[in-house]
C-alpha cells in the first residue's frame, strides 16, 4: 500500500499529495485480486478433477490386481 505525503510549496502553502511505494489504487488492487481469485478457483477445480481421476485409476488398478 503506498504512503502519501504532502509537499510544501516554496511560498509555504501546502501542495498536492504525492504517493510513493506501490502505485496501485484500491480499484486496481480489487481488480487484480478478483482476477487472481478466479485463477485460483480454476486451479483448485482442475486439481480436484485430477485427484478424482487418480483415485479412480488406483481403484481400477487394484481391482485388476485382485481379480
Amino acid at each position: 500500500m503506498p504512503f502519501e505525503y504532502t509537499v510544501r510549496n516554496p511560498d509555504g502553502s501546502m501542495g498536492d499529495k504525492k504517493k510513493f511505494g506501490v502505485e496501485e489504487t484500491e480499484k486496481e488492487m480489487a481488480a487484480r485480486l478478483e482476477q487472481e481469485n478466479k485463477l485460483l478457483k480454476l486451479q483448485n477445480q482442475a486439481n480436484t478433477e485430477r485427484m478424482e481421476f487418480m483415485e479412480d485409476l488406483i481403484t481400477e488398478i487394484a481391482m485388476k490386481v485382485y481379480e
